[in-house]
Order: structure tokens, then sequence, then C-alpha cells
């Protein structure tokens, strides 16, 4: 199912929650929303599109573009991002296939009304952190199980690629 998200709307409710998320800052929160929505995409595989006003802050980006695999869109000068959702949903072939994340009544009313399905930002910011952490890394297992071969390892491999000499090892320090 196609994701459909109120860009600043999540950005707000992520500020409440997350670290990097100051809407002062808005550049860095939407560069941030955008890397949290990108590893949510590679878990999940849907389709997802990021609606952001377009307003003097967005004015040297392009209108629309793919960042991360995500499909951005940035409104027209004095047009809300609100409209370009409904616009988008509205004239959508399966509105009904379609996931909008806001908080904003307005636009819940209205996609409905279309045949949407709307999950409220701070909602889908928990699943998503759910989600994310569910995909780390096990937290009982040692960092060290990831990082390099176990002891002997490397001799094991130089045998099999056609050496018997282990190259020398750096002394400790």
């Amino acid at each position: 199912m196609p994701l459909f998200v109120d860009g600043y709307n999540l950005i707000f409710a992520a500020s409440r929650k997350l670290p990097g998320f100051n809407i002062v800052h808005t550049e860095t929160a939407r560069d941030n929303l955008l890397s949290l929505l990108a590893k949510y995409k590679s878990l999940h595989a849907e389709r997802i599109m990021v609606f952001f006003d377009g307003g003097p802050e967005a004015a040297h980006l392009p209108r629309r573009t793919m960042i991360r695999g995500l499909d951005v869109l940035f409104s027209n000068p004095g047009v809300d991002a609100d409209d370009d959702i409904k616009y988008t949903v509205s004239h959508d072939d399966n509105p009904r296939g379609i996931r909008v994340i806001t908080s904003d009544n307005a636009i819940r009313v209205f996609v409905e009304r279309c045949g949407a399905t709307v999950t409220d930002s701070g909602e889908f910011l928990n699943s998503l952190q759910e989600t994310l952490k569910e995909h780390s890394l096990p937290q009982d297992e040692p960092m060290e199980k990831y990082e390099g071969g176990a002891a002997g390892e490397m001799d094991y491999w130089l045998k099999v690629f056609g050496t018997d000499e282990p190259k020398e090892k750096p002394p400790k320090k």
C-alpha cells in the first residue's frame, strides 16, 4: 500500500520525541525524516510519497524529485502541501489503496471521503520506531560478532585459497 506522508506534519510529531527534528532547522529535520522513511521503505518495499510545503526554504529545490528511493514533492509557492495531498489522492486511480500519514483533520476528512486510509503522524512514528528497532542488531549479541572474523579464521581461509603460510600478524600495541 503506497504511503503519502504529510512531511512537515510528521516532522512536528517527531520534534516532540526524537533528537534531530528541531523544526527551526527545517532542512536538517527534512533530511532526518527522509533518512528514517528510506530505512522504513527498505524493510517494507512500499512506494512512499512525501509532501512538503514549498515556501522560501525550499525554493532552490526541484518541485518533484527522488531522494533515497522516496518520491518527494514540494508544493508550488502559494500552494499548501495539504492541497497537493488532497489533489493527488482524489485523482489517483485507486485511492482506497493509499495510506495517508497526517494529523491534520482537514486532510483526514477529505482523503477518507475519497476512500484512503489515514494514520495519525504520532501513531505512525511509533510504529516506524518499533519497525526499525526490530530490524536492528540484536541487543544481546556483542558487536564484535559483526566486526571482522573470529580467531583462526584468517588462517583457515588462507589455506582454502592456496597458501599454508599465515600472514604475519601486526604486533599488538
